[in-house]
């Protein structure tokens, strides 16, 4: 399982903050002073969720269209936190998306991100595993 934060232990060159941002604003990378800060409130997963998002940002650097770029670290981070495997087994054995997405540990957002940016064999996988139905292990 992917962990963002053990990935924020190794990086000596950035700096983490926890603290309020402005309203609807759950993480901020700043590339001058090599900081990624996450806003108070958040529950375990919007965190989780949040810091790989700001650890995509770090990874790929300034630049870029902002809306492309935070599509591509949407993207990223939804594959690094969900595998293809247990999101098949979450979606087959929960009742509803946001379930799903407990299960998982990510928020609602970067699972809605994961599954509407499927690769063309993850869906036919998914596809496989659900018309199977749950299953006992």
């Amino acid at each position: 399982m992917h962990n963002p934060w053990g990935i924020l232990r190794r990086l000596g060159q950035w700096t983490f903050h926890l603290a309020p941002l402005p309203a609807g604003t759950f993480g901020l990378t700043d590339f001058s002073a090599r900081t990624l800060t996450i806003t108070t409130g958040l529950d375990q997963a919007q965190r989780r969720s949040t810091l790989a998002h700001e650890l995509e940002h770090g990874a790929r650097g300034p630049g870029g269209h902002p809306q492309r770029e935070e599509l591509a670290c949407d993207q990223a981070a939804a594959r690094r936190l969900i595998a293809i495997r247990p999101l098949g087994e979450a979606i087959a054995w929960s009742h509803t998306l946001d379930e799903a997405a407990d299960e998982l540990w990510v928020d609602r957002d970067l699972l809605d991100v994961r599954l509407a940016h499927l690769h063309p064999a993850e869906r036919a996988y998914l596809k496989r595993r659900l018309e199977d139905g749950p299953s006992v292990a």
